[in-house]
């Protein structure tokens, strides 16, 4: 009685105050409860019914928000310059609510829909994974950090790489402070590739960090570093002079060649063949390297023939062909792409060897090689096609050589990530995809028909999680031949192609094909569906993934809120 006296007293405007006082103070609660009796008194006041639906949304009563949005708002949408604001805390009260959920998919699909919006209200949610006990979780949060440059996410980041314990966590940190050129990390990283008891990968990763750090080093620096007493700084002082193109301190470098790090020679030997150092010191580089030509390990030899070669030195092609025509399969691998690296120069022994050779990656990666230099265009794309045919029962994989110069086909080492379903099957289909495009590309006569047999074989549906971590944006021309598909007769094919356009390309054109398929699909297919849509932003999308807040399926609604903000913002 008092309450509803006290509601009495106050004018219309005062109340919403008082809501969004509540508000202010994070007590969602009483702002919801107190709007409810004001409405009680004022149902028609229109400031006081957007209080309302905010405070609803804030409080993670999303049922109840779109309840009182359809009832008090979506009719007027056209004519209400609040509309596009009122979807905003619809959907961000969705993804809120999703992030208390005690179920760790639910989590991962509201973390993955609030970075994906770009949004400052991500922020939180973000920092709370990277806070949370849940490897996985935290994990993720780490690499979609990397996509934001605020202060408190960077604070983070410089605290997990000191205190981080889990592996695989501690990798992505050191990714995503590399990515955002944290100048503030420069010496825990050095301390990382200082130190002995590092992990091969993880000093890898952290040259690779810190070097993006330098715009410029001196002479001194670069001698200081090319004289330190630890391997991985040699190492780093290689990676500078490729990465600064410091042309200069090729002289200085020339001594690594002999390093007794087999990783420091390899890292030196990728330099000098990105810096073309034949126009400076060709004929000193190859007396140097002639050492490397003969060692024992693979990818030191490996590198020592494809940097001989290029410096037009005979026996660096004969060293590339003895390890393609030795037994033993990743070397022999390795080789057939370094010897397709070589460009130009060994497109002659790399066709001989093509036509010779009886393993299929092997050939592939040479096929590759050609068709990259328009050498043998035919030859190839049949290799490829045949490749393909054969391969259909088998994952692949792209393997990169340590220190990333070559990338050689292979059979799937990928494992099962618990946040990605199907990951081994996703990096499949999306090396599969890119063989297709180059048979695209080179106009192969069965290219068509080969990207739709490829599709009827494949349960195509790359989720948010793979998007984010896989997929790079498509070249035009690699998708004009799966653009052809979405007229196909067939629902799957158009569905698939639809999926991929979306994806790689983020094309409007999709989102037709996508939506009109969504009712006939499984939950699984809407899921990738909504994601998709959220890929390409078009706001064509947004009456229909509004309907989708009906949906009973959290992880559903959660998806279609992470859309529709992206359809917002786009």
């Amino acid at each position: 009685m008092i309450a509803s006296s006290y509601c009495a007293a106050q004018e219309p405007e005062s109340a919403v105050r008082r809501i969004h006082s509540h508000l202010l103070i994070h007590d969602p609660s009483s702002a919801v409860k107190e709007a409810k009796q004001f409405l009680d008194l004022y149902p028609d006041f229109r400031p006081l019914q957007l209080a309302y639906l905010k405070a609803l949304c804030q409080k993670g009563e999303e049922v109840e928000a779109f309840q009182q949005f359809s009832s008090a708002f979506e009719a007027s949408q056209a004519q209400d310059s609040s509309h596009r604001l009122t979807l905003e805390w619809l959907a961000w009260g969705v993804l809120n609510k999703g992030e208390d959920s005690q179920m760790l998919l639910v989590r991962l699909y509201s973390l993955l829909g609030s970075a994906f919006t770009h949004d400052a209200r991500a922020i939180p949610i973000l920092l709370k994974e990277l806070q949370g006990s849940n490897a996985i979780l935290r994990s993720l949060a780490v690499k979609l950090s990397s996509q934001y440059r605020d202060a408190p996410l960077r604070q983070e980041l410089l605290r997990m790489l000191k205190e981080e314990k889990v592996w695989f966590v501690k990798l992505e940190v050191i990714q995503a402070i590399g990515a955002l050129r944290m100048l503030e990390a420069k010496k825990p990283l050095q301390e990382i590739i200082a130190h002995p008891r590092t992990l091969v990968e993880e000093k890898g990763t952290a040259i690779i960090a810190l070097a993006g750090m330098y715009e410029t080093i001196s002479l001194q620096e670069l001698s200081q570093l090319i004289q330190s007493d630890r391997s991985g700084l040699r190492q780093l002082a290689a990676e500078l002079v490729a990465h600064l193109e410091f042309h200069e301190g090729i002289d200085l470098l020339l001594p690594l060649l002999s390093d007794g790090s087999p990783y420091v020679r390899i890292s030196t030997m990728k330099t000098l063949g990105f810096l073309e150092a034949r126009t400076l010191q060709g004929k000193a580089t190859v007396d140097c390297i002639q050492d490397n030509l003969k060692d024992s390990h693979p990818e030191v030899a490996i590198m020592a023939g494809w940097l001989a070669t290029l410096l037009g030195d005979k026996r660096g092609k004969d060293v590339l062909k003895e390890w393609i025509e030795q037994s033993r399969l990743e070397p022999k691998r390795l080789a057939s792409a370094a010897l397709a690296a070589t460009g130009v120069i060994g497109a002659d022994l790399a066709f001989q060897k093509m036509e010779k050779e009886t393993d299929l990656y092997t050939k592939v990666n040479l096929a590759l090689g050609l068709i990259g230099q328009r050498k043998e265009v035919k030859s190839s794309s049949e290799v490829l096609f045949q490749a393909l045919e054969e391969g259909k029962k088998e994952l692949w994989m792209w393997e990169f050589s340590g220190n990333g110069v070559f990338r050689t086909l292979s059979p799937s080492k990928v494992r099962h990530r618990e946040e990605m379903p199907k990951y081994p099957q996703m990096t499949d289909q999306l090396v599969k995809l890119e063989l297709l495009s180059v048979l695209s590309i080179v106009k192969y006569p069965q290219a068509l028909e080969a990207v739709k047999g490829f599709l009827k074989t494949q349960a195509w549906g790359v989720s948010g999680t793979a998007a984010a971590t896989l997929l790079q944006e498509g070249e035009e021309s690699s998708l004009d031949i799966v653009r052809e598909l979405l007229e196909d007769p067939d629902e799957k094919l158009r569905i698939q192609a639809a999926l991929i356009l979306a994806l790689v390309g983020g094309d409007p054109s999709a989102a037709r094909v996508l939506i009109e398929a969504y009712p006939r699909v499984d939950r699984e297919m809407k899921m990738h569906i909504l994601e998709a849509l959220g890929h390409i932003g078009d706001p064509s999308s947004i009456p229909f993934l509004v309907e989708l807040f009906k949906e009973p399926f959290q992880g559903l609604r959660i998806v279609a809120a992470s859309a529709l903000i992206q359809c917002l913002y786009h």
